[in-house]
């Protein structure tokens, strides 16, 4: 197994400012809580501004207030995306700068958020697994093992091992890493346990979704296919290695591909891809996959669309037969709406600056866009996925709103 290595932080003897835990920037990843009251966005210290070590920071933003929390943490620079477990009692977000998986806990209400090796700190930087390889996104699903044990008595029962499953995927090396994480049932008696194992599996691994049971979805900025990948496991949870269950041919005009964000229909029948490069949006058949059938002949690409501009993210918006893709534009601070059948564009809005990361609620007529060079977030009525309704700005200065109840503008 991997080398693991959990390090703490030094920052008070480190030069340079800190950063501001008071107002984001550069924001390049979010969340909320499932209560939908609290968002988690993740400070990226883009432009170096703040040193590097504890440059970044995880705003924790009470929606109902427009208010960032003192609960915020410091974390590494270039931070990326942040997942929550399916209970909300723990969160993880990778850190490019100091090639870092990063754990929380979170408190029932979700306001306020600690590392459980410092929870009196004003940082994560106790709370890391160096992982290396340029880690740039991180998706999580939980699972457990089970398995018959017998006493010195003979006596038969059942052992079970519940756990957070992470894939990670990391820029550099072609890596790949699947981890797990058992949270200790007292934190009083004894410390989480993590177990990972990398493999070169994916060139460029930009990110991950997760399929079902163990099994993750993978895509890269310099890839040919997009890999479906599973941990093995042994009865411990312990990562032995990474199995590759099948490819999907990417088509391009060029070696590779450049796999930006992916998102399913709310049945998980198809994964729609985006590339920056070429700028395009594909659409695969992943139905069979479901049944367990992993052979490429099912589950191939279906449809291709070029894109007018090099697209970020991508969400479905509404219910499995009149949903629509939403994708975010920084270069034109747009959104563009698409049929997910034709993949042609149905309508083009205006947004803030640079929306980046999207967020959608379970029942999809929520959602929040972050931008990236705003640093606010954009809240959206989308009951009618084709005409989504602004409803809400958060973070953003009183006098760069604007009407919080009009129609999103149209192209």
């Amino acid at each position: 197994m991997g080398a693991l290595m959990i390090l703490g932080g030094c920052a008070t003897e480190l030069a340079g400012e800190k950063a501001d835990t008071t107002a984001v920037s550069f924001p390049a990843g979010m969340t909320i809580h499932p209560n939908g009251k609290i968002a988690y966005v993740i400070g990226s210290n883009f432009d170096l501004d703040y040193r590097a070590t504890d440059g970044g920071v995880l705003y924790v933003v009470d929606l109902e207030n427009n208010a960032i929390l003192e609960s915020s943490k410091r974390i590494g620079s270039f931070g990326t995306n942040v997942v929550l477990t399916e209970d909300a009692k723990r969160g993880y977000l990778v850190t490019r700068n100091d090639d870092a998986l990063v754990w929380f806990e979170i408190s029932e209400d979700g306001r306020t958020i600690t590392c459980p090796k410092d929870p009196e700190a004003e940082d994560l930087l106790k709370c890391r697994v160096i992982i290396d390889d340029d880690p740039t996104h991180v998706s999580v699903t939980r699972s457990y093992r089970e398995t018959k044990v017998r006493d010195a008595n003979g006596n038969e029962s059942t052992k079970r091992v519940d756990f957070d499953l992470l894939m990670i995927a990391q820029l550099r090396n072609s890596s790949v890493t699947a981890m797990t994480v058992i949270a200790p049932e007292d934190s009083l008696k004894k410390d989480y346990i993590f177990s990972y194992e990398s493999a070169a599996l994916v060139y460029s691994a930009s990110e991950t979704q997760w399929l079902r049971g163990e099994q993750f979805f993978v895509t890269g900025r310099a890839a040919s296919d997009l890999a479906l990948i599973e941990p093995i496991l042994d009865a411990d949870a312990k990562v032995l290695g990474l199995h590759v269950r099948t490819r999907l041919s990417v088509p391009s005009a060029y070696n590779a591909y450049q796999g930006r964000g992916m998102t399913y229909d709310p049945a998980k029948r198809r994964l729609f891809l985006l590339n920056q490069y070429p700028k395009s949006i594909l659409r695969f058949n992943v139905g069979s996959l479901l049944g367990g059938d992993a052979s490429n002949e099912t589950s191939q690409a279906t449809a291709v669309a070029v894109l007018p501009e090099s697209m970020a993210k991508v969400a479905w918006i509404g219910d499995q037969t009149n949903g629509r893709l939403y994708a975010s534009s920084v270069t034109d601070n747009s959104i563009y709406i698409l049929d997910p059948d034709s993949l042609e564009i149905l309508k083009k809005m205006s947004v803030g600056k640079g929306p980046y990361d999207l967020w959608t609620d379970p029942e999809a007529s929520r959602l929040l866009v972050l931008n990236f060079l705003g640093n606010d977030i954009w809240e959206y009525d989308t009951s009618d996925p084709e005409n989504p309704v602004l409803t809400n700005q958060y973070l953003t200065p009183e006098e760069d709103h604007g009407d919080d109840t009009s129609d999103a503008s149209a192209e």
